[in-house]
């Protein structure tokens, strides 16, 4: 017989492990679920993550840090490989991913979680419209509430009755699937080395990007991610084909790891009674370019915050959890929800028109600094006066680029605007008009 937890937390990742330990130490009982083994659960692969995300969730940047890993240059490519935008680095830093997973389950286990991993979770228990329990293959877990941060799996969302308020599905258009590895070089005399310390994406290929990066200790880190619809390549193939391409990249795989990450906007409500979600499952990856540390990093703080208060208070209702709504669209979920705009557009183009917006400037270093950093800014008119200009003979697309713009910016206004408490009536209004935005954003 499983005893009562007050928490029960589904999915041992970042987002998982951090709100795990932050309610734990509040004096809480939490239970947290993974279904693999426990050192599967984080690979040694690399990752670039803004800075502003660790100050956000009050993690120090040293427990993270890949020490053998600086970041000295971003470059972003364009489809027919002809333009470069350079942006600053500064912004970011290299993360190594098993350094900062491992750092923060040890932190959760510290503060007295109880893990069980190998633990297939089956779906969440719901008694009257709210949460009661998590079942798994390992019997039933009752609690007070739970947190779902399965990833792609949202498997506490799938079966949830209606009118709970949190979607059980996505479409698929909403993913791009995504394969890393690391490698040694190969040191072969006679092949060119990529430059040391330099980020390099290349984006606009089959709906998404690639990307490599040269370590200082003589390892590269090479990945891809395509938008996950009919007709698109498997990204291993992708990175393979980089390899057997550059001479430079060694036969050994250090490190290797896949998936799908959601890359729509958030979720219209990431909580309802006794729930929340964080991480991929509340669709916190940035957009444009689906990198999800960052959005699980300041998720799961701002839910264990919301969490705590909740079950001090002694009510887990949706409107005692709402203030993780508000927080996190005032954070950084609008942000997301207006570079969603920019990536709908994005993966709408062509590898040519992809190209030729980069190279006359319609596709600015703002646009590409705004994709990386997650925080969203319309050009200056100052700017998109001088790509007009420069554009004449495609306006069609200029037009379809400056519509998308001004679309989102209202969707900024809009997600900022969000309800700061539950009033169904006022929340119906406002997810009514978000849909509508984004209807409109399928027409441009």
């Amino acid at each position: 017989m499983n005893g009562h937890f007050d928490m029960v937390v589904v999915g041992a990742g970042f987002a998982g492990a951090l709100a795990s330990a932050r309610i734990a130490r509040a004096g809480h009982t939490v239970l947290l679920l993974d279904r693999r083994r426990q050192e599967e659960l984080f690979s040694e692969a690399r990752e670039l993550v803004e800075a502003h995300a660790f100050e956000a969730s009050g993690i120090e940047q040293a427990v993270a840090r890949d020490s053998s890993s600086e970041i000295t240059g971003l470059r972003v490519v364009s489809p027919d490989s002809a333009t470069a935008i350079e942006t600053s680095p500064e912004p970011f830093l290299i993360v190594n991913r098993g350094r900062l997973g491992h750092a923060l389950l040890d932190g959760a286990l510290e503060a007295g979680v109880e893990l069980r991993t190998q633990c297939i979770v089956g779906s969440a228990e719901v008694d009257r419209g709210r949460l009661t329990g998590v079942s798994t293959d390992r019997g039933s877990f009752p609690c007070t509430m739970a947190i779902g941060a399965s990833g792609l799996d949202r498997v506490l969302c799938r079966d949830l009755p209606g009118g709970m308020g949190i979607p059980r599905r996505l479409r698929s258009s909403d993913y791009v699937s995504i394969y890393r590895e690391t490698r040694d070089l190969s040191h072969d005399p006679g092949a060119a080395e990529p430059t040391t310390g330099l980020f390099e994406y290349h984006i606009g290929r089959f709906g998404g990007y690639s990307w490599t990066y040269l370590a200082g200790d003589g390892t590269i880190d090479i990945g891809t991610g395509v938008q996950d619809i009919a007709g698109s390549p498997d990204p291993r193939e992708i990175v393979l084909g980089y390899v057997r391409s550059h001479p430079a990249v060694g036969e050994r795989v250090l490190a290797r790891e896949g998936g799908r990450i959601p890359t729509r906007r958030p979720l219209n409500t990431m909580v309802a009674s006794g729930l929340m979600t964080i991480g991929d499952a509340a669709c916190q990856a940035s957009p444009v370019i689906a990198r999800g540390v960052a959005g699980a990093l300041v998720g799961a703080s701002l839910a264990a915050a919301a969490a705590i208060a909740a079950l001090s208070g002694g009510d887990v209702g949706q409107a005692a959890l709402w203030p993780y709504n508000y927080d996190y669209m005032q954070a950084r979920g609008a942000h997301m929800a207006a570079l969603d705009c920019l990536r709908l557009l994005m993966q709408r183009l062509s590898e040519r028109d992809y190209s030729w917006s980069m190279a006359k400037g319609v596709i600015s270093e703002q646009d590409v600094s705004a994709a990386l950093t997650g925080v969203f800014e319309v050009p200056r008119a100052q700017m998109k006066l001088k790509a007009l200009w420069r554009g004449l003979k495609s306006v069609p697309l200029l037009a379809r680029y400056d519509n998308t713009l001004k679309l989102s910016q209202k969707v900024l206004d809009h997600y900022l605007d969000y309800p700061r408490a539950y009033e169904p009536p006022e929340f119906a209004e406002w997810s009514q008009r978000a849909d509508f935005l984004f209807e409109d954003m399928a027409k441009v």
